[in-house]
C-alpha cells in the first residue's frame, strides 16, 4: 500500500500567465503520477491554495484536477494552511470538501477541563488512520497543541499519520528561520509513536527520525510559494511530493519524487566598489552568452555600489532584453543594491518575503501595544498576515462594495475583532 504526500501548493501564487501555466502543469503532472502508480490516497497538508479565494481561474483548475482523481477512486484528505484558511468566510477548500473531492481530516473539540480532543478519520480501504490539525495564521494553532489531550491518540491501535501544517524546531534549519516569521514547536507537542509525520508549511524538503517519532517528513512547496523558492530551484532545489509505502508492520519505505517545473538561469552580480556604469557593463557580459529562452531568468545584483544611483542601473532595458530573447520569466532580485553616493535606509532582504519580515521585525519592538499577539514573532506574523490580505486584488466580476466588504471582513477576522471594535 502506498499514499502521496504534498503541501505548500500554492495555487494561484503565480501572477504572471507564463508561470501560471508552470504551476498548474506541475500540479497536474503530479497528480497524473499518483494516479498513474495507483496511490490509495493522498495528504494536502496545507496551503494547497495562496489564498483562502483564489481567483475564479484557479477555482475551475482546481476543481477540473481533483475531480480527476476522485474520478480515479483516490481519496485526497487535506487540513487547511495559514494561506487557504479564514475564519471569517467560506474557502474554496470548503467547496471542495462539500464536493466530496477532498475530506478535510480535522477532527478537534473541546474538553470541559479545557484540554482538547482530536479523533481520527479512517481510510475506508487501507485502514489507515489519520488525524490531523490545520496550520492558522500568528501560529495560533500552536494553543491547540499546548491542549492536546494525546493519551487517546497514543494509545490508539493501527497504523496512524499525523498531518500539521507548521515548523517544529528539530527539523528547523537556519534558512528556514531567517524565512520565515512564525514561531517554531518543538516535537514533543506531537503525540507519539504515530507511524508518520506529515509536515507542512516549510518550502524545503526534509526528512527527520526521532525517538518515539520514526518519520517526520516535509515534502515542501511543489513549485514555489514564494519568490526565494523561484531562485532555490535555480540553484538546484529538487521539488516533488513524498510516496509512502507501508503494510501491516508499518512505514517500509518514504522517498521524494521528483516533479521537473522549468528550466532557469541565474546570473549573480556583486556591485560593491563598482560605479553603476561598471555594473551595467558586468552584467551585459555575463548576459551575452545566455541563452534564456523558455528560461525563467534570476538576476541578483547586491553590494554598495562606489559611484552612481542604483537606479542608473537599466534594469528594465535588461528585462526587455532578456524577454525579447524568449525567457519564460525574468526575475531581478536588487534589494541589497544601494550606492555611497546615495544611500536610502531601508530593510534589506533578497526577497519581498524578507524585506517585509525584517522591516516588521526591525520596527515592531518600537510601539508598545500592551498586547502580545502584537509583539515579537507574532506581531511580525499578524503583520504579514495583513499585508497580504490587503494586498489581495477584486476577483473576477466582483464588485467594489463586495470586494472591500471581503477584505475588510478577512482583515478583521486576522486581528479578532468584530465589526464593532476598532
Amino acid at each position: 500500500m502506498r499514499f502521496a504526500h504534498f503541501s505548500d501548493i500554492h495555487l494561484g501564487f503565480q501572477k504572471s500567465r507564463p508561470l501560471q501555466d508552470v504551476e498548474q502543469d506541475v500540479f497536474e503532472r503530479a497528480l497524473d503520477d499518483c494516479i498513474r502508480r495507483s496511490v490509495d490516497f493522498i495528504l494536502i497538508c496545507g496551503d494547497t491554495f495562496h489564498a483562502n479565494i483564489p481567483e475564479m481561474r484557479v477555482q475551475k483548475f482546481a476543481f477540473a484536477a481533483l475531480r480527476r482523481v476522485h474520478e480515479a477512486g483516490i481519496p485526497v484528505y487535506v487540513i487547511y494552511g495559514s494561506h487557504d484558511f479564514s475564519p471569517s468566510a467560506t474557502s474554496v477548500i470548503d467547496l471542495l470538501v462539500e464536493t466530496g473531492y477532498i475530506t478535510n481530516v480535522q477532527r478537534l473539540a473541546s474538553n470541559d477541563d479545557g484540554t482538547m480532543s482530536l479523533g481520527f478519520v479512517t481510510d475506508e480501504k487501507t485502514g489507515a488512520k489519520l488525524a490531523g490539525i490545520s496550520g492558522l495564521g500568528a501560529s495560533k494553532d500552536i494553543t491547540y497543541y499546548e491542549k492536546l489531550d494525546r493519551g487517546p491518540l497514543e494509545a490508539e491501535q493501527g497504523l496512524r499519520i499525523f498531518m500539521l501544517h507548521g515548523a517544529i524546531s528539530e527539523m528547523r534549519t537556519a534558512d528556514d528561520a531567517a524565512q520565515a516569521a512564525d514561531a517554531a514547536m518543538p516535537l514533543s507537542y506531537m503525540p507519539r509513536n504515530f507511524d508518520y509525520y506529515a509536515g507542512g508549511h516549510m518550502h524545503r524538503y526534509n526528512r527527520g527520525k526521532f525517538d518515539d517519532y520514526p518519520h517526520v517528513v516535509y515534502p515542501g512547496t511543489l513549485f514555489a510559494g514564494f519568490h526565494s523558492d523561484l531562485e532555490e530551484n535555480a540553484r538546484g532545489a529538487t521539488r516533488g511530493y513524498v510516496l509512502a509505502e507501508f503494510d501491516d508492520t508499518g512505514i517500509t519505505d518514504v522517498r521524494q519524487i521528483e516533479i521537473k517545473n522549468c528550466e532557469y538561469d541565474m546570473v549573480r552580480v556583486n556591485a560593491t566598489h563598482k560605479t553603476s556604469h561598471a555594473v551595467n557593463e558586468e552584467i551585459g557580459q555575463k548576459l551575452a552568452g545566455a541563452e534564456p529562452a523558455d528560461k525563467v531568468v534570476i538576476l541578483s545584483v547586491s553590494g554598495r555600489m562606489s559611484e552612481g544611483k542604483t537606479t542608473d542601473v537599466d534594469f528594465a532595458a535588461i528585462s526587455d532584453s532578456l524577454q525579447k530573447k524568449g525567457a519564460v520569466e525574468v526575475k531581478i532580485s536588487r534589494r541589497q543594491l544601494s550606492s555611497a553616493e546615495y544611500e536610502i535606509t531601508e530593510s534589506k532582504g533578497e526577497t519581498a518575503e524578507e524585506i517585509a519580515v525584517n522591516s516588521f521585525g526591525e520596527n515592531i519592538g518600537q510601539v508598545d501595544s500592551g498586547v502580545a499577539e502584537l509583539t515579537g514573532r507574532r506581531g511580525v506574523e499578524l503583520a504579514k498576515r495583513l499585508l497580504d490580505i490587503l494586498g489581495r486584488p477584486a476577483l473576477e466580476n466582483e464588485p467594489l462594495n463586495v470586494y472591500q466588504e471581503r477584505i475588510t471582513g478577512e482583515a478583521m477576522a486576522a486581528l479578532e475583532l468584530d465589526g464593532e471594535q476598532k
